[in-house]
């Protein structure tokens, strides 16, 4: 439990930073004619392989939360790998395979810019201080049977800290950075009823597509099937 509040918080975090995603929506459309959406996979990155599929599944999640219906995505890769599909599709394409699919729109998109986390060595100053203890010496006189005789005493008076400066190599993580775009199109037409872009910088990629995906969506918000609004 503790596990899952400490990822709500991070994810939240996240969110907070993809706070600026731009969009344009199309204000004349009747967004009640959208309930039932598929995504048209994402392509990898600059054979970043895996990157197209961890982003589209970011957006899969984030418009199942919107409150979409969505289709299963080994349906959407059938039918495009059946009718050989391939690249962009433009709207009488769309309007193919969204009858098939049995959707109201289509979600395509792109990642725009990607960069890993990447790991980096600095040297840092790492202080070691040790104390040592200072006596100082006295005389005495100590009786020593029936005679009284010269002693000499160490008795404490303070310590003596030392201090050595050092360099140290750390490792420090740099957050990774990726940029997506977005659209919504309407099967129905072929037109766009919104596009939406953003970009951040998180640790991982399922993070960044996550926050950004999120971020997006929620900038079009009043697209939204009716009872998620």
């Amino acid at each position: 439990m503790k596990n899952r509040a400490l990822a709500a918080a991070a994810l939240s975090i996240l969110l907070g930073a993809c706070a600026t995603a731009d969009v344009a929506i199309n204000r004349s459309f009747d967004f009640s004619r959208i309930r039932r959406v598929a995504v048209i996979g994402f392509s990898d990155y600059h054979n970043r392989a895996g990157s197209g599929e961890i982003v589209t599944g970011a957006f899969e999640q984030s418009l199942l939360e919107a409150g979409y219906d969505l289709v299963e995505r080994a349906q959407v890769v059938k039918i495009l790998q059946e009718r050989q599909f391939t690249g962009r599709l433009d709207p009488k394409t769309a309007a193919v395979v969204g009858k098939l699919l049995g959707v109201d729109a289509l979600l395509f998109g792109r990642i725009t810019d990607l960069a890993e986390p990447r790991e980096t060595v600095v040297r840092v100053d790492v202080v070691d201080e040790h104390s040592d203890p200072v006596y100082l010496r006295r005389n005495k006189r100590v009786r020593q049977g029936n005679e009284w005789v010269e002693a000499q005493e160490d008795t404490l008076s303070g310590y003596k800290t030392t201090r050595v400066v050092r360099k140290e190599p750390r490792v420090y993580t740099m957050d990774g950075r990726l940029g997506l775009s977005a659209r919504m199109v309407y099967v129905g037409t072929g037109e766009v009823v919104w596009s939406g872009s953003d970009s951040t910088r998180a640790l991982t990629l399922q993070d960044a597509a996550l926050g950004l995906s999120g971020a997006i969506l929620k900038a079009v918000k009043p697209t939204w099937p009716s009872s998620r609004r």
